[in-house]
């Protein structure tokens, strides 16, 4: 089978995690034998080549702002940018162009983000079939996250509304769309996406993690430690947790932060002055999870998957998250004493409390977190992707 990942950046560019589980599967599709390529955007021109068997078709981005200065711009150009994105018919022509050499009997799509939604016209024109994986909520809100001013959206906004609209229009022409978790694929249906395709074309396939085999986790003493993984952003909740931290006992505990801010941490080390809390920045995640007991993930926005949970339980680490998005999914079959409710300090700190007073003793062994790792391995991913692929072309022939 020929195939064709299209995503916003691939790596070695890494952005988010979704261009990881892109470069994952499309390596791991070789390693089964497919002929597999991957396009996608680049700031400057590059020739095309191979990357550890995948060929590679750069594409110059044509967007008015590169993504990583997005946020430094101002709002008037990132409103331009984003309006931009959205109607950018040269880069669609561009990625058009590519499928065409390409000759993919597949185009599997990723985080859109930064794509005009006309590349899936582009897609059906070519006679190839579009496979989409919904690794966020791109196509339902100009944020991609369903968050704004501190809350999330119940209801789309005049602004999501209107592009959500205008990218229904090509995703029409999506054969096949997995979601990386059940709420996301739930949400985009909430909003009108995707109802027609049969189930068995409209699928959940979990994110694939490369878990270590034979970790020992190392001998911990003294404190109990807390840790934060991630993006220190409102969403992440990042704040509750601080809030919480007021909450608990002067001794007996200590939380390690590994992240950074936007737009800088200035604000969340004033909001932690004279708590056990250290801010480590941008931190090896694997070394970091050895370094902790506990993992809390309290987002307070609806996460498509959760990475970092995936990530804990693969270093054995228990992780205290929010009952919001995917990550219920994920800690609830560790036990449901392991999620509180999202922005709710009070009962987050209680639970944390908990943790303090029962020590490791109470903190689940590694065979605790087999369920949820033995969902999330590569082999399981590649293979519902290839029978995803399968089911999209039969369907085609018998059309």
């Amino acid at each position: 089978m020929r195939i064709l990942h299209v995503s916003s950046v691939y790596p070695p560019h890494v952005v988010g995690g979704a261009e990881k589980v892109v470069e994952m599967l499309a390596e791991g599709q070789v390693a089964r034998g497919h002929t597999v390529g991957a396009a996608y955007l680049t700031r400057e021109p590059q020739p095309a080549g191979e990357r550890h068997g995948v060929a590679v078709l750069p594409q110059t981005s044509r967007n008015l702002v590169w993504m990583e200065e997005v946020f430094a711009s101002p709002r008037p150009m990132r409103t331009a940018n984003k309006l931009g994105q959205m109607v950018n018919y040269r880069a669609a022509a561009d990625f058009g162009r590519a499928v065409a050499a390409f000759r993919p009997d597949i185009v599997h799509t990723h985080s859109m983000v930064e794509l005009p939604p006309m590349i899936w016209s582009q897609i059906a024109q070519s006679g190839a079939r579009a496979v989409h994986t919904l690794h966020d909520y791109d196509l339902v809100c100009s944020r991609a996250s369903l968050f704004r001013n501190g809350h999330t959206c119940d209801t789309l906004h005049v602004s999501c509304k209107i592009a959500a609209a205008w990218k229904a229009r090509f995703a029409a022409r999506i054969d096949a769309v997995a979601a990386v978790s059940q709420p996301v694929l739930d949400e985009h249906r909430r909003h009108g996406l995707f109802r027609d395709l049969p189930d068995s074309h409209a699928r959940v396939v979990w994110n694939a993690v490369d878990v270590p085999t034979g970790h020992n986790r190392p001998a911990r003493v003294g404190e109990l430690v807390f840790g934060f993984l991630g993006r220190l952003v409102p969403e992440k909740g990042i704040e509750t947790l601080l809030a919480a931290c007021r909450l608990l006992p002067p001794r007996g505990w200590r939380l390690r932060i590994a992240g950074r801010a936007q737009e800088g941490d200035a604000v969340y080390r004033a909001q932690a002055e004279g708590l056990p809390v250290e801010f480590l920045g941008f931190t090896d995640p694997r070394a970091f999870l050895d370094s902790v007991d506990i993992l809390v993930v309290p987002s307070i926005w609806r996460e498509p998957f959760g990475l970092t949970v995936v990530e804990a339980f693969a270093r054995s680490v228990p992780v205290i998250g929010s009952r919001l998005g995917a990550i219920g999914d994920l800690v609830g079959p560790i036990g449901e004493h392991w999620l509180v409710p999202p922005a709710d300090p009070e009962a987050l700190a209680v639970r944390m409390r908990q943790a303090i007073e029962e020590g490791r003793r109470a903190l689940p062994p590694p065979m605790a977190f087999a369920p949820v790792l033995s969902a999330v391995t590569p082999a399981r991913m590649f293979a519902a992707y290839d029978d995803l692929y399968a089911h999209v072309l039969d369907r085609t022939r018998a059309a």
